[in-house]
């Protein structure tokens, strides 16, 4: 499935939801790759590589539809939240 495909919502709360759920999500999937990576029980971090980049770019992707619909000021307000970008 490819993030285009999916229906958003049109209400300003849910998509705020939206928004802020990819974010932590995104969040999520770039420690879990940073963990993995600096585990010294990993052999090969590529093999997750092509996994976790595709996933990261789904969701990035979606945020960026989510972001296309919010309020100018309220994404501005959404940016400052702590997200995987970040670090």
């Amino acid at each position: 499935m490819h993030y285009l495909d999916i229906r958003l919502p049109e209400n300003v709360d849910e998509l705020i939801g939206c928004y802020m759920y990819l974010t932590a999500k995104l969040r999520a999937l770039w420690i879990e790759y940073v963990n993995f990576v600096e585990s010294p029980y990993t052999t090969n971090p590529s093999s997750l590589y092509k996994i976790v980049f595709s996933e990261m770019d789904f969701f990035e992707g979606l945020r960026i539809e989510v972001s296309a619909m919010l309020p100018e000021r309220t994404l501005n307000n959404l940016r400052n939240l702590d997200d995987y970008s970040g670090w």
